[in-house]
Formats: C-alpha cells, sequence, structure tokens
C-alpha cells in the first residue's frame, strides 16, 4: 500500500489545531501532577489512584470504563465508545475492518520505586526538557492520549467514532495478568496504537517502532538447607552457591544466537551472615527476535538448572533448583497488515509537517500482544524521550503537542464509526 492509495486523507481541522494548542500549559500540569504520583508497579495504591484520574476523564468524554482488578497489581482499565460486537448469534457477522474500533493502549505502572520525599517533575527551561521518574515511560504518552481525545471531544470530532483504550498496571513487569484482556480486546479492533516513548532520531526526526524483541522473564529458586555458618557449616546445603554458579553459563547462552539478550538481573539469598543460605532467587531477563530463539534457550536453562553444583559426599544433588515464575510476550515481528498501518502513521506525519521514521528497538512492549492477537499495532506513539528506566529518564515538552496533533488525525482517519 502507497501513502498516495491511502483514505480517509482528511486533514486535521484548524479547530483541534486550536484546541491542542491551548492545552500546552494543561498537558504540562498533568504530566507534572502524574511524574509525582509514585505508580511503581507493586504500588498498588498508588497505580489504582493515578487510574481513578484518567478514568474520570474517559467517562467524561462518553467512554463506558471497566475496571479490571487482579487483586496483586492495580487495575486495568477497558473504556469503550461506539461499536460493540454483537453477542447474539443470528447478529455474530463480524463488520468490515473499517466499522472495527480502533485501540489505543498504555500502561500506568513504572519500574520507580517509592523516594521520600516524592519525586517531582524538573524542567530545563533552555531544552524544553521534562525529567523525572516515568515522564516519558509512559506518562507522557498518558497525557497525549487524554489531551488529544480530549481535543476531538471538545470539538464535537469524537461523537460517532468507534474506539477502545486499555490501560494496564503491570506492563513493567510483562503484562502477567493484563495480557489476555489486551489479547481480548484487540482481537475485535482493526488497529492497535500504543503510547510508549519515541526518541529523537538525525536530523531533527523522531522515531515510532515497528518491531521489537520478544521477553521471557523466569524466576529460579533454589532450595537448600540453613546450618551455623560457625557450628556445623557442612550440615547446611548453600542455595546461593547452587544459583551463583549457574549465573555464568545462563549469560553465556546469548552467545549462541545473533540478536539475544540474556540477563540475570537481580540477585536474592540467604538471611544473615552467619546462616548457610537455604532458599536462593534469581530473575532471568530475556529478550529474542523468534520463538524459535525463545524456545532454544528457555530448554537451555532448564538444562542448566538440573545440573547439581552442591551434592552430599556420596555425589547426590542437596539443592533442588525449579522455575517458578514465567512471564512471556511475543515479538512484535512485521506483517503486511502492519507495514499498512505504519503506512498511515507516516502519511499522517508527513502532512502535520512532522519527520517521523520507523525503528526496530530492543524493549518489548504490549504492541506485541495486539499482534499476537492478529490486530495490527505501531508502538512509540507517546511523548519523544530518552534515558528510559534511569534517574535522568526526560521527555521533550514539545513533542507533547506533536504526537497529540498526530493522534488526533489517526483517530479521524483510523477510527471506525459507531454503528
Amino acid at each position: 500500500m502507497t501513502r498516495e492509495s491511502l483514505i480517509p486523507m482528511l486533514p486535521l481541522p484548524d479547530v483541534v489545531k486550536s484546541n491542542l494548542a491551548s492545552r500546552q500549559q494543561a498537558m504540562e500540569q498533568d504530566l507534572s501532577t502524574w511524574v509525582g504520583m509514585n505508580t511503581h508497579t507493586p504500588n498498588k495504591s498508588g497505580v489504582d489512584a493515578l487510574g481513578v484520574l484518567l478514568s474520570e476523564r474517559l467517562e467524561a468524554m462518553g467512554f463506558r470504563v471497566a475496571e479490571l482488578v487482579g487483586g496483586v497489581t492495580g487495575r486495568t482499565l477497558v473504556a469503550r465508545l461506539g461499536y460493540e460486537l454483537r453477542d447474539s448469534a443470528e447478529e455474530a457477522e463480524v463488520p468490515a475492518n473499517e466499522q472495527r474500533p480502533l485501540l489505543l493502549i498504555g500502561h500506568m505502572d513504572s519500574v520507580f520505586a517509592l523516594t521520600e520525599p516524592p519525586a517531582t517533575m524538573r524542567v530545563d527551561a533552555a531544552t524544553h526538557r521534562a525529567f523525572g521518574p516515568a515522564v516519558a515511560d509512559m506518562k507522557g504518552g498518558l497525557v497525549i492520549m487524554i489531551h488529544a481525545l480530549e481535543a476531538l471531544h471538545e470539538t464535537g470530532l469524537l461523537a460517532g467514532r468507534s474506539l477502545r483504550v486499555v490501560l494496564n498496571s503491570d506492563e513493567e513487569t510483562g503484562s502477567a495478568l493484563s495480557g489476555e484482556i489486551i489479547r481480548a480486546e484487540a482481537a475485535e479492533c482493526s488497529a492497535a496504537l500504543v503510547f510508549e516513548a519515541g526518541r529523537p532520531a538525525e536530523s531533527g526526526a523522531s522515531t515510532v517502532v515497528t518491531q521489537r524483541k520478544g521477553l521471557l522473564r523466569v524466576r529460579v529458586r533454589a532450595r537448600g538447607r540453613s546450618a551455623h555458618a560457625g557450628v556445623d557449616p557442612s550440615a547446611g546445603a548453600s542455595a546461593v552457591r547452587e544459583l551463583a554458579v549457574k549465573v555464568k553459563p545462563i549469560e553465556e547462552l546469548a552467545q549462541n544466537h545473533a540478536g539475544l539478550t540474556v540477563l540475570v538481573g537481580r540477585f536474592q539469598g540467604g538471611t544473615a551472615a552467619n546462616t548457610v543460605p537455604a532458599e536462593a532467587h534469581m530473575d532471568v531477563d530475556v529478550r529474542f527476535d523468534d520463538d524459535d530463539q525463545r524456545q532454544d534457550v528457555e530448554d537451555a536453562i532448564q538444562g542448566l538448572l538440573m545440573r547439581p553444583e552442591v551434592r552430599d559426599p556420596d555425589g547426590r544433588p542437596r539443592v533442588a533448583c525449579s522455575i517458578v515464575e514465567r512471564v512471556h510476550r511475543p515479538a512484535m515481528e512485521p506483517t503486511e497488515a502492519a507495514a499498512a498501518l505504519v503506512e498511515h502513521v507516516l502519511a499522517a506525519a508527513t502532512d502535520l509537517g512532522q519527520n517521523i521514521v520507523p525503528e526496530a528497538r530492543g524493549g518489548s512492549s504490549d504492541a506485541a500482544l495486539a499482534m499476537d492477537a492478529g490486530c495490527p499495532a505501531v508502538c512509540g506513539l507517546g511523548a519523544v524521550g530518552g534515558a528510559f528506566h534511569t534517574p535522568e529518564e526526560w521527555t521533550d515538552l514539545h513533542s507533547l503537542q506533536d504526537r497529540a496533533r498526530l493522534l488526533a488525525l489517526l483517530i479521524l482517519r483510523l477510527g471506525g464509526k459507531a454503528t
């Protein structure tokens, strides 16, 4: 599909541009407020507090919002506007793609733990950059999503559109609880736009993401036997020792496949310096290009866990190792339908005078779940920024306006008409 063949090629109405231009200060204020709310994935109350604010904003625009409670992490919000699939058998025919909803996906959680005092957003007036936890990943994306929708609503252009919004609370840990919700919503939609951060590119351009690695994350537990370190250490069996010798060969699995990364990102064990540790855990993060790579490395990890290090004098294993948690998100691989959606995005950016280029990225995202459900997706449509997951994470405040205009135009061009 060429850009010239894309329909409808509606321009962004001046009334929407004007509305969004008047929102810059409000967008920055929302960003500052939301950055100041701690939404670390385990902080259920903090994530839910942001969810309440977003739910109220969506409901004010006419969305019907359901809050799905998982019990472990914060709630997942599913908001619907317009078209609904019919349930009865006589009306079960699926409508043409142009009548299906357009899906917007974002996440409310972040990787940043609680701080004292609470974090605040800092702005560098010279560079128009804002700094703070999750300012780009992805509270900037949430600001863009909400304000673009509100601009269309206030100008009367959201009426009659068919849209879905999913905002989850466990994306940073792999969307283990919300993944099936995302897949279910995506299966009923024509396309998905995902608001992870974009990045700056050469010559003043910025990026959107069209391809991502898959994610496999496993937690390995070792169980041995405790003993006093000074009185009779030989009576114990060190779970730390058992796992420690496995770190190097597990990470070296990446050498067998180009594009594969394997990292032991967290290691915990023991209770006291003078006690043989009876239990230890490590978290292994794997990024892969395709499912064959994932299967190979998962099988290899299992094999390494079955090779005991700590043994009794007769050679019998004294520490048991097992995988106790597993999170898997597939790779986001290019498809013909996704390529056509990318052309829509690039054409809309060009029409707005924005220089946007596609890129492949190593980090995983929920765009892969939408693609896995057969729904073409484009990721990286959020605020442009960098230094993600670090104390210096930043976002370009000018990009809030640019990306909001882009989203508004994409909704007008791609959003199905409610039936």
